[in-house]
């Protein structure tokens, strides 16, 4: 992927190596060189495909015959053991001693590395004898072990039993003594395994880089230069202008969004400048072309100029843009200033628009308030800049009609609260309720989240996260002694609001409330900057309010809150619980959040419990996991209760089925 900042997009290596045939494509001549394409794609096509079925033929052959051999070494080592026990067995004088000297030689196996367990099982299926004395008669289960003891069958391959790690190692072998049979049972660890697996693959990284360093030699050699310097001059035609030589439309649209994407990730200020010739059609029918070329090629010239580290674009016939890297808002002013400026000097009359960058903006909708300001500026007459912040009132973005209905919201506060249940898992009771704002249909929206959106555009957002609390406080006196209210606020409040945290409290107080009842929602999933947030919520703290961080998982300033603030709650995002049941990557975004927080002393809570199995899974982690206390300790969903206006819910059923199956799993 390129960076925003980028010179030229003219050196896609990676690209070359990893879809050749899509570079060869691409690259295919139309006339004389032919052959030298032909030769290209031959070359290319062997030694992708040779690397590929090396790499592929030894992976398969070596880890094959490496588990082969591992499983034969542990049951040749087997084997031996079983031997040893029965001439142990036939030497003791009695039953009794036998079993010393068997407790002695399984306690040595059991120190042996790689081993986890090594115990006797007698005809009871009772573990008679163990290098660990623990285990000395536990009942064991496995058909494996009653194979051996009836038949007389032996065993070896993968642990098979649910209630163990199934990728160790499972060895078992019919044991004759005096008493009679026994079934003697080794569990290898499978990290030894893995370990020579993972050796194996470094030999197999290895062979495939010397082997891609050796094709890409001599495909350079023999004529891969060529084929490079053409191929570079087609991809810098194709993200240039000809006319001007500055990047084009669709250079632009690749590298946009990046740059503000990077810039909400390091918090680093952007602007974006829009620019039309005014009356650049006229001056075509007037002048001819030669002349309106002549203009554009004058305006790319003072674009160029404007500044050292800016990016400019021809976007359109007589439409440019600049990318304002490291630009406030107030910067990008003085800059449109002074391009006007040079463009008149130049006898050139031009509309400038201007918008930059506030947190949680998105590169299409920084795009579209430059726009707005563009026509803004048109429309006021041309030869002008206007910028976005100087009309936000006056100019639509999302439509008006959508603007009108979330000031009337604002205004006539017709919403609806209702309460979905958050259930604390360890004292089997109710946590709290997350108060859930909803738009009267009336209006027209979508729901809370196209509200908020369109109230941030027109700088209305405090004033719908006050109406949302204040409706939600209405409810405050129907809540149970002991339980929780959870109150969403806005990133954007807290950021840009300097008074945000000047208000709840009071608010809190009037409906009767203590500030040490509330808990105050703050998602992950935001692109502004972390350092006012962070800032407010630590304010919130010292009055007394708790701090739960929402939407864990999803965004990129979770772990910084989660280290600067200490948050009493830590809530994980639906999408990340629901994948986990299925996906491994989510599985372990999952383990990796919930265990950081845990770290850190906060509760956490589990959102988008939608059925018995994401339930029973998350319990299932906290079987596995080897700490004292439960990683997840509380849940909220569909599955556990659905918003309504209920503010004292039964506890749901589908945790007390839950919950006695997790008891007796534990049991077993």
């Amino acid at each position: 992927m390129r960076a925003a900042s980028a010179p030229e997009p003219s050196r896609p290596w990676a690209g070359r190596l990893l879809h050749p045939g899509r570079w060869l494509q691409k690259r295919r001549p139309s006339g004389e060189d032919g052959s030298a394409y032909a030769f290209g794609v031959r070359l290319v096509a062997t030694v992708a495909l040779t690397f590929a079925l090396v790499a592929v033929t030894s992976y398969v052959l070596l880890v094959r015959t490496l588990a082969q051999q591992q499983v034969t070494q542990y049951a040749a080592v087997q084997r031996a053991d079983a031997k040893a026990l029965e001439a142990v067995g036939s030497r003791a004088t009695s039953p009794a001693d036998a079993m010393l000297d068997i407790n002695l030689l399984l306690d040595g196996t059991s120190r042996r590395p790689g081993t986890r367990e090594a115990v006797l099982i007698g005809q009871l299926h009772v573990i008679t004898a163990s290098g660990d004395g623990a285990l000395v008669g536990t009942r064991v289960v496995d058909p494996h072990i009653d194979a051996a003891l009836e038949h007389g069958t032996s065993f070896a391959g993968r642990e098979n039993n649910p209630a163990k790690d199934g990728r160790d190692f499972e060895f078992v072998t019919p044991v004759n003594l005096r008493g009679g049979r026994y079934a003697y049972e080794v569990i290898y660890d499978h990290r030894t395994y893995d370990a020579s697996l993972n050796e194996v693959r470094k030999i197999l990284a290895l062979i495939g880089l010397l082997t891609l360093i050796g094709g890409g030699g001599v495909f350079y050699l023999v004529g891969g230069r060529r084929l490079l310097r053409e191929h570079r001059m087609v991809l810098r035609r194709a993200t240039r202008d000809g006319l001007t030589d500055l990047p084009n439309q669709r250079a632009f649209q690749d590298e946009f969004p990046l740059a503000v994407a990077s810039a909400e990730r390091y918090q680093d200020p952007f602007a974006l400048i829009l620019l039309d010739v005014d009356e650049f059609k006229r001056i075509n029918d007037r002048h001819g072309h030669p002349h309106g070329d002549a203009i554009l090629k004058r305006v790319a010239a003072i674009l160029r100029e404007a500044r050292a580290g800016d990016r400019s674009y021809r976007t359109g016939g007589d439409e440019f843009a600049l990318s304002l890297t490291h630009t406030h808002a107030e910067g990008a002013r003085i800059l449109s200033r002074r391009l006007s400026r040079n463009m008149a000097d130049a006898g050139i009359d031009v509309s400038i628009g201007v918008s930059a960058l506030r947190p949680g903006l998105h590169a299409d909708t920084l795009r579209a308030e430059a726009d707005a300001a563009l026509y803004e500026a048109k429309r006021q007459g041309g030869r002008q800049a206007a910028h976005f912040d100087d009309i936000r009132e006056r100019v639509v973005v999302t439509t008006s009609e959508k603007k009108e209905a979330v000031r009337r919201l604002i205004d006539e506060g017709r919403l609806t609260t209702l309460f979905q249940p958050i259930w604390d898992f360890d004292a089997e009771a109710l946590l709290g309720v997350e108060a859930l704002a909803r738009p009267d249909p009336s209006y027209g929206l979508s729901g809370p989240a196209e509200a908020f959106d369109i109230a941030e555009q027109i700088g209305r957002v405090h004033n719908l996260d006050v109406l949302c609390v204040e409706s939600a406080l209405q409810r405050a006196p129907e809540l149970a002694p002991g339980v929780l209210l959870f109150l969403n606020l806005s990133p954007v409040t807290l950021d840009l609001d300097a008074e945000a945290d000047a208000w709840l409290a009071p608010a809190v107080e009037r409906a009767g409330l203590s500030p040490r009842a509330v808990v105050v929602e703050v998602t992950e999933r935001y692109g502004g900057r972390s350092g006012p947030v962070i800032k407010r919520l630590k304010r919130l703290r010292e009055q007394g309010f708790k701090i739960a961080i929402d939407d864990v998982g999803t965004g990129n300033s979770g772990l910084d809150m989660l280290s600067k603030i200490d948050a009493e709650f830590v809530k994980l995002d639906r999408s990340i619980v629901v994948a986990a049941v299925t996906e491994s990557s989510a599985r372990a975004v999952l383990m990796a959040m919930a265990t950081f927080a845990r770290q850190t002393g906060a509760f956490v809570i589990a959102e988008g419990i939608e059925d018995e199995d994401s339930l029973q899974f998350l319990r299932g982690i906290d079987e596995r996991d080897l700490a004292s206390h439960a990683i997840i300790r509380g849940g909220q969903g569909f599955g556990l209760g659905r918003p309504s206006d209920e503010l004292s819910p039964e506890w749901p059923a589908v945790l007390q089925g839950g919950h006695r199956r997790a008891d007796s799993g534990l049991g077993t």
